[in-house]
């Protein structure tokens, strides 16, 4: 279902709900495959004020 939903708009929700920047990362790409993930992350990434690896490395459970 994301590959169909507005990056900026579920981020904007998202800060909106009072998510943190590591519960927005796992909600848009918690569930898919890492090459999915990465272009998520090339397109999430500015908008949540990171870089692509930061996000990637939040992506990850620690």
């Amino acid at each position: 279902m994301l590959r169909y939903t507005d990056i900026e708009e579920a981020i904007r929700l998202a800060r909106i709900a009072g998510m943190s920047t590591i519960q927005v990362v796992r909600a848009l790409s918690g569930s898919v495959p890492y090459s999915e993930a990465l272009e998520i992350a090339r397109k999430a990434a500015p908008l949540l004020g990171i870089s692509v690896k930061q996000f990637m490395d939040l992506r990850r459970n620690w």
